[in-house]
């Protein structure tokens, strides 16, 4: 059976220190029968700021494909019709 590390962040740890809050997070591990655990990181929760969506580029890569597809079918219907009529 494979074992997995698993990182977890908590968000709604209110207390009124560190040692306070380490202390809620251990017994709420405890009492949910985690027997291997190990608190690596403490910190206060900073703002959360939106993400910006990424910029669309230009020409995607479908488009530029297209743009040469039909650029090869008007030469071939051009060196055709040249054909014809030589």
């Amino acid at each position: 059976m494979a074992h997995f590390e698993v990182t977890v962040r908590l968000m709604d740890v209110v207390e009124s220190d560190a040692q306070a809050a380490m202390r809620v997070v251990e017994d709420g591990l405890r009492s949910g029968g985690f027997s291997r655990w190990q608190v690596t990181h403490l910190g206060l929760q900073s703002a959360i700021v939106p993400a910006r969506p990424a910029r669309r580029p230009l020409q995607t890569e479908a488009g530029y494909s297209g743009g040469l597809l039909v650029a090869a079918l008007l030469a071939w219907v051009l060196w055709f019709i040249w054909l014809l009529t030589g």
